[in-house]
């Protein structure tokens, strides 16, 4: 937690106090500054160990880390290979030169050989090398599942809008991070052992020049190519928020496909859908501008290379120190001195080249890290929540608020110093305008929002909460049946899978036997899809279905936001006449009057904060 807390006053410091992520890039895009977490600096790093961390503890994977450092191995024993296969092109012109048919015929085979194990080397190497990305994958996506979806964590993280599409950032940013990283960080790895072998063979042939020449040359391309990159990992990071709101308003128009069908709104999701298409091809425009520079210098630093390389080999030529050597001898160390120089310079280039993959990685790695940053912030406000606050969540056997101020998590007060209790089968119906904060309160009393201020008690059983809340829009999973009536399958402390007869009789209760007939009683175990379960449950009948969940978990209390709103009245009473009938205590935010005789008190909120308790019967 104190690295939690570390990382976290780190960024503070160096997001300059933007609250947001739309502040962070609007402010500095307009005045033209790059915040540090968009650098490669300690806080890049200080997430790249993290990550790297987190990858190297995985329980699933443990040996992750020893077959990385395999693939680290395999790679330099692969280079070795690369050498003698590089080195053949000198001793051609040597055998060649002197005519040699039967060194020609013994070094075209010594040729086939290491050719063929070079390929083999490489093809092996990017295979182990998926398979340690695939690792990673799960390891940081399997942390990440374990921080963002729990309490409270969850519902904070995806409704507060502090990091945007956290769903894009666990299921694409984290592939790709995984996916390139792998191999960026192994190519990163070796290259100093290479680099530092090949300085000496380059030694050797050209002097202490050579080799100065080679490391003056790639000090100049470093710098200019460091200059560039920092750019281009806020631009990725913004061209993968952008991707996530392109995606989110497809996914969203699917799921409100009818709603959309019903009033004609399709013109305008066009439109909207293009104007988000437009921000993404922006985004990737920019990216590929800022690519460009630096795939310039790059290339224009690779290509100059061999250039380099007989500069370096005439220096000697010409000074006299090759004078005693004929010509084919000569043309053997030509080509070997050029081989080496060019392997030398290539190393260092591919070190520069892999910082526009590494530019990518490090945008992966600071949208992944920038979750699990307000992952931590919202563990250690978690811990504060209470003290600094002044309210408290207690225990009883009843749901019980003192003093009670309902807020917004942005501190709007919507309800001022309610004293309420609800004991045993004391029903009560909320009602109030719109935007009274009858929502609001569920969502304090079940302890989503923290309270403004006073005291809420809830009933325990077991050390576990005895309450259930239902929204007003039912939760629908992909699974049988029997894991729909179950959901969410541990509950108040307790795992429980209902039987057959379970089944029957509270789908019986809540007017849904038809389901059972159509999905067939020797079918409960089948795990249909999302899609197939919307497709055959009406808006209505899965209202129902929520409260056959209820029916079969039989809480002591249970809240209900309007979730009977696409029911007809008949319905709607016999489901409330079920809740009563099974000793469960009914807290429901309603606007019809008819169900106002299944509760015993009425809480009439009235908009500025007031309310008004009375009993109904």
């Amino acid at each position: 937690m104190s690295e939690a807390i570390q990382i976290l006053q780190e960024n503070r410091r160096t997001a300059a106090g933007a609250p947001s992520v739309l502040n962070e890039f609007g402010e500095d895009e307009k005045s033209g500054q790059v915040g540090q977490q968009f650098k490669v600096g300690r806080v890049l790093l200080r997430r790249l160990r993290r990550i790297c961390a987190v990858v190297v503890k995985g329980s699933a994977h443990e040996h992750v880390g020893m077959w990385y450092a395999g693939l680290v191995a395999g790679k330099l024993a692969a280079e070795v290979i690369y050498y003698y296969a590089g080195t053949q092109p000198s001793e051609f012109y040597r055998v060649l030169g002197d005519r040699n048919l039967p060194g020609f015929a013994s070094l075209l085979g010594q040729c086939v050989v290491v050719v063929g194990l070079a390929g083999g080397c490489r093809a092996t190497l990017e295979y182990v090398g998926g398979l340690i990305g695939v690792a990673m994958r799960q390891e940081l996506t399997r942390y990440t599942h374990s921080r963002y979806l729990r309490a409270p964590n969850f519902y904070s993280a995806a409704t507060s809008g502090t990091i945007d599409n956290p769903d894009q950032r666990i299921t694409q940013d984290i592939e790709r991070l995984a996916r390139n990283g792998a191999d960026v960080l192994a190519e990163l790895l070796i290259a100093p052992f290479l680099i530092a072998y090949y300085t000496v063979q380059c030694w050797s042939m050209a002097g202490i020049y050579g080799p100065l020449a080679i490391y003056i040359y790639f000090g100049i391309g470093a710098a200019v190519t460091r200059l560039a990159m920092s750019p281009i990992i806020r631009q990725v990071y913004i061209q993968e928020q952008a991707e996530g709101d392109f995606r989110f308003h497809h996914v969203r128009t699917g799921e409100c496909a009818e709603s959309i069908a019903f009033i004609g709104g399709e013109d305008r999701e066009r439109s909207a859908a293009d104007r988000a298409l437009k921000a993404v091809a922006s985004a990737q425009q920019r990216v590929l501008g800022k690519q460009f520079r630096l795939g310039l210098l790059t290339q224009v630093f690779a290509y100059m290379g061999s250039t380099v390389s007989y500069v370096i080999i005439g220096v000697p030529i010409f000074m006299g120190s090759y004078d005693d050597k004929s010509g084919s001898e000569l043309s053997s160390i030509i080509s070997l001195n050029a081989f080496v120089s060019i392997y030398l310079i290539y190393r260092f280039t591919s070190v520069i080249e892999l910082t526009k993959r590494l530019a990518d990685v490090a945008g992966y790695a600071t949208r992944v890290a920038q979750l699990w940053e307000e992952l931590d912030r919202l563990d250690i406000e978690a811990e504060a929540d209470d003290a600094d606050s002044g309210a408290s969540m207690r225990d009883s056997a009843a749901i019980v608020a003192r003093g009670l101020d309902v807020c917004t998590p942005g501190g709007v007060r919507l309800v001022t110093g309610l004293d309420l209790e609800i004991g045993a089968r004391d029903s009560l119906v909320i009602t109030g305008p719109n935007g009274a904060g009858k929502t609001a309160l569920l969502r304090t009393l079940c302890g989503l929002w923290q309270p403004g201020g006073g005291e809420v008690q809830l009933p325990y059983t077991s050390g576990a909460p005895d309450v259930l809340f239902l929204p007003q829009t039912p939760y629908i999973i992909g699974g049988s049946l029997r894991e729909q009536l179950c959901y969410p399958g541990l509950w108040g402390g307790r795992h429980a899978m209902c039987s057959n007869a379970d089944i029957d009789r509270i789908l019986a209760t809540v007017g849904l036997s038809h389901v059972v007939d159509i999905v067939g009683s020797s079918n409960l175990d089948y795990p249909y899809t999302v899609q197939a379960w919307l497709r055959l449950l009406s808006p209505g009948e899965r209202q129902m279905m929520s409260i056959a969940r209820v029916l079969f978990w039989r809480p002591k209390f249970v809240m209900l936001d309007e979730c009977t709103s696409a029911l007809d009245a008949c319905a709607a009473e016999t489901l409330y006449r079920a809740l009563l009938d099974a000793g469960i205590t009914v807290v429901s935010v309603s606007h019809s009057a008819y169900l106002e005789r299944f509760h015993k008190h009425h809480l009439s909120l009235d908009g500025c904060g007031g309310y008004t308790l009375d009993g109904t019967r």
